[in-house]
């Protein structure tokens, strides 16, 4: 049996506490993609870590989807759960870090504009540069809210569920996001 792309995800979660493969299936190619942004979003380097982290919480779904209890959102579920094993992945890559002593740096990011010159793809990365800093600049709350709805693509009931936060803190943390880097911008001169 196949499942309609206007399926909930709650009857999905249903289908498969009962072991239905499709409901699987289409859980996986709703979230997949998204699930694997976000957990890029969180380890940039290596690509295949992302990778790895978002099969393995799609392995853990299935293999006990008869205990699951999720309450509110699928989605919101399966980010919390991507972030969870993505911040244990770092605690294992600092701890691995530590005993090797390893001083290497991450190669530099490249810009996904292959289609520019040269000189638009040097333009390009510096703006994402001087952008990532910014980000980096936002209070933490602030910065996970911004990057839970720009990088995770989750709307903003979802991310108020998820941080147990009010709607009105998610859109004034949005608010207030937008409004630093577009300032910042503008004082360094980007339009």
């Amino acid at each position: 049996m196949t499942y309609a792309t206007s399926s909930s995800d709650q009857q999905l979660l249903t289908a498969l506490a009962l072991g239905n493969e499709a409901a699987f299936d289409a859980l996986f190619a709703r979230h997949y993609a998204g699930l694997l942004r976000y957990a890029t979003s969180l380890l940039p380097y290596p690509t295949d870590a992302a990778e790895d982290v978002t099969a393995d919480v799609f392995c853990t779904l299935w293999t006990s989807r008869t205990q699951l209890a999720v309450q509110g959102s699928v989605a919101a579920y399966l980010y919390t759960a991507v972030r969870h094993r993505c911040f244990d992945r770092l605690r294992q890559q600092r701890r691995a870090a530590q005993e090797i002593d390893v001083t290497d740096e991450l190669p530099p990011h490249q810009p996904e504009a292959a289609h520019l010159r040269p000189d638009e793809q040097l333009a390009y990365q510096e703006l994402h540069q001087h952008l990532h800093r910014l980000i980096e600049q936002l209070p933490a709350r602030t910065y996970q809210v911004f990057q839970l709805h720009r990088d995770a693509g989750l709307t903003y009931e979802e991310i108020a569920s998820l941080l147990d936060i009010s709607l009105n803190s998610v859109k004034t943390h949005m608010f207030r996001a937008l409004r630093f880097l577009k300032e910042a911008l503008h004082v360094s001169g980007v339009r």
